[in-house]
């Protein structure tokens, strides 16, 4: 599952879920869809097939704003560095701010580097407030899950509330060391 893949679904489960009361923020390199001539994801057409219709004015593009069917709030997509891969705010006034790693559903071994640096991306960011719950969210793999396991009862990982979450290939999103 690319990153682009693990953002918009994080997104749309809680977009079509109705678990917030506002529209959803993404951020994607342009890089994780394409590359020259080479497309790594095609991002319209997953949105397509999701029931997301794009009503922004600039039809050239992939970024803008997403009516997402079944929801009353939507999807807005960008390409901003910096600013974390997906930004969700909760109902009882608190952000889940996600960064988001690629993976494979199978044993792949770049779990354990991969959610090594989106925890270290979290550490640096400049972009918590007093509601923000910071989340390392990856593709549910076996490993994957082990490790978020594991490290969910480190004492600073714990301290700081960092949760794991993990995203099925249906849609579905498990969570790992966050009290909900």
């Amino acid at each position: 599952m690319t990153e682009a893949e693990v953002i918009l679904r994080i997104a749309l489960y809680y977009l079509k879920n109705h678990l917030t009361d506002e529209d959803v923020y993404v951020s994607i390199d342009g890089a994780h869809v394409k590359i020259g001539s080479t497309c790594h994801f095609d991002i319209q057409l997953f949105l397509k097939q999701n029931g997301c219709i794009y009503v922004s004015e600039d039809l050239e593009r992939w970024q803008g704003e997403y009516k997402v069917m079944g929801s009353e709030h939507n999807l807005i997509i960008s390409s901003t560095p910096g600013v974390g891969d997906v930004k969700v705010h909760l109902e009882e006034g608190k952000e889940l701010l996600i960064e988001a790693k690629k993976g494979k559903t199978n044993k792949s071994g770049q779990e354990y580097v991969l959610m090594r640096e989106a925890i270290g991306q979290l550490m640096t960011s400049d972009k918590w407030t007093k509601s923000t719950i910071p989340v390392v969210a990856v593709p549910y793999s076996e490993k994957s899950y082990e490790l978020a396991e594991r490290w969910s009862k480190v004492a600073q990982i714990r301290r700081i509330g960092i949760g794991f979450m993990l995203v099925r290939e249906d849609g579905v999103i498990e969570w790992v060391g966050y009290n909900r």
